[in-house]
């Protein structure tokens, strides 16, 4: 996938208004402590290191321990990070050892991206008391993460509003748009989308078509999943068109 540079430094600018900038309120300090707990292989290794551009100690975790949950567990503690993203169902993993006990935790942020989120985890992060949790969603086409959720707006799983300068489409088959509580398939554009795929042009002509509702010339991406709008005007992921 061909992402440009200026793509990334747009997630960059909206992450530090909707999530550095907030956990640094909380905590009162100006230099936090994130960790690292993905493969660099990964397009969501880039989402920790956006908190490295913006002055933050980044703490890498070794494959070990970003694959023992007890391990991953304990760094936190012991490197006292103030942030950490991992799938949810990791996340339930180190909930079982004790990190999110009785609405406590020492993370000053939480965010889960990569997988749906269970109810029974959006309840536990919902009852967190000094945490603020957030769900990441977002495929490589998009820049790493396209949607952005607070858990605690919602009393369910949602993957929320698009960042900055990212749009985003609940469209039928005749790509129209579909009003709130219809189920249609999400479509993604803005300043994240991606150039294509490399050297392969007969899947970017099928995957990113013409925006008909953004600026003259721009494009969005079909992303095959399938959504609704909320009333309030967040999107509720609903499985996939290929299901």
């Amino acid at each position: 996938v061909l992402v440009a540079h200026a793509s990334v430094v747009n997630l960059f600018h909206s992450h530090r208004r909707d999530l550095h900038d907030p956990a640094k309120a909380r905590t009162g300090r100006r230099h936090l402590r994130v960790g690292h707990a993905w493969s660099f292989s990964f397009d969501a290794s880039w989402q920790p290191q956006l908190w490295l551009l913006d002055g933050h100690a980044l703490h890498v975790l070794d494959d070990d321990t970003r694959r023992d949950p007890e391990l991953a567990a304990v760094a936190i503690r012991t490197r006292e990070l103030d942030f950490i993203e991992v799938t949810p169902s990791f996340l339930a993993r180190m909930a079982d050892t004790g990190l999110l006990a009785d609405g406590d935790c020492p993370l000053a942020a939480v965010g889960v991206g990569g997988e749906a989120v269970p109810d029974s985890l959006w309840a536990e992060l919902s009852r967190l008391r000094s945490t603020d949790a957030y769900n990441l969603y977002g495929p490589t086409e998009a820049t790493v993460d396209a949607l952005a959720a607070r858990v605690a707006d919602s009393a369910r799983p949602l993957v929320g509003r698009p960042v900055g300068n990212a749009r985003a489409y609940v469209l039928d088959a005749a790509l129209r748009p579909v009003p709130p509580g219809v189920t249609g398939e999400l479509y993604l554009a803005g300043d994240g989308l991606a150039r294509g795929y490399l050297e392969r042009p007969a899947l970017t002509a099928e995957r990113f078509t013409a925006d008909p509702y953004g600026p003259p010339g721009t494009r969005m991406y079909r992303t095959g999943d399938l959504a609704r709008w909320t009333r309030d005007g967040r999107i509720d992921l609903r499985g996939r068109t290929d299901d």
